[in-house]
């Protein structure tokens, strides 16, 4: 299988400047967001775990998990929030313009932060492993209902093969570059499986349609859907502050 039979060629990767990208991972650890929102490199694995799924995951089903694993969220003031909205849309639209696609500087891969020394709270991939099982848990619970059933089992296959190295007892040992090379071969894996969906004729995912820097998204009204994905009207949540 090649790119060329699942992937079209003329597709143009949607990604996200140095300024943007900086921006979104400052945002995400600022006031503006709940305390517990995901990190960069979290939300770069719950995206591509979200993104894998045979079957297209909805906005409104992904959005609010990334600001909190609680019901209630805290969100900072309005056009911050829809700031905050539009980074992380754009990173989706990233990686859904570039997994499984051939680019100049390679293929999609995970993205991780470096460990800083002394640092002994979280490790490599520790982040961006916990958001991907995150985003695997939106999956459709019988997500293989109506796949061919040897594609359904290479796809299980190549999913334990991405979780095994964070749940074996050599995960508390392993060194830097051993992780790393667990990060680099789950990359490998959710191209691969990203990929096999596409030959299978599965649904492609779409970028979602953003509003430009020129035209900033309008406050909603008070009864209208909250723009955080929580599902509630604007007035009982991110603008219920502004009463």
């Amino acid at each position: 299988m090649t790119r060329s039979d699942t992937i079209p060629s003329d597709t143009i990767p949607i990604l996200l400047t140095d300024e943007a990208l900086d921006d979104l991972e400052k945002i995400l650890v600022s006031d503006v967001v709940p305390e517990d929102c995901m990190t960069l490199e979290m939300l770069d694995g719950f995206l591509a775990g979200v993104l894998l799924s045979p079957w297209p995951i909805a906005r409104e089903d992904w959005l609010p998990e990334v600001w909190s694993a609680h019901e209630d969220t805290d969100f900072g003031g309005g056009i911050a929030v829809q700031r905050a909205i539009q980074l992380v849309l754009a990173y989706y639209n990233e990686l859904v313009t570039t997994l499984g696609r051939e680019r100049e500087d390679g293929r999609w891969e995970p993205f991780c932060f470096a460990a800083e020394a002394g640092d002994d709270r979280l490790r490599i991939g520790d982040e961006w492993i916990d958001g991907f099982t995150q985003g695997l848990d939106l999956w459709p619970e019988d997500w293989w209902e109506g796949l061919d059933a040897d594609l359904a089992e290479t796809a299980r296959n190549g999913l334990r093969q991405i979780v095994a190295p964070w749940e074996g007892d050599e995960v508390e040992t392993a060194d830097d570059e051993t992780r790393l090379g667990w990060l680099e071969a789950a990359g490998e894996m959710v191209n691969d499986i990203y990929l096999r969906w596409r030959a299978a004729g599965l649904p492609v995912p779409q970028p979602i349609a953003l509003d430009t820097p020129h035209s900033p998204a309008p406050e909603p009204g008070r009864n209208e859907p909250c723009p955080c994905g929580s599902g509630k009207k604007y007035k009982k949540c991110c603008g219920a502050r502004y009463d």
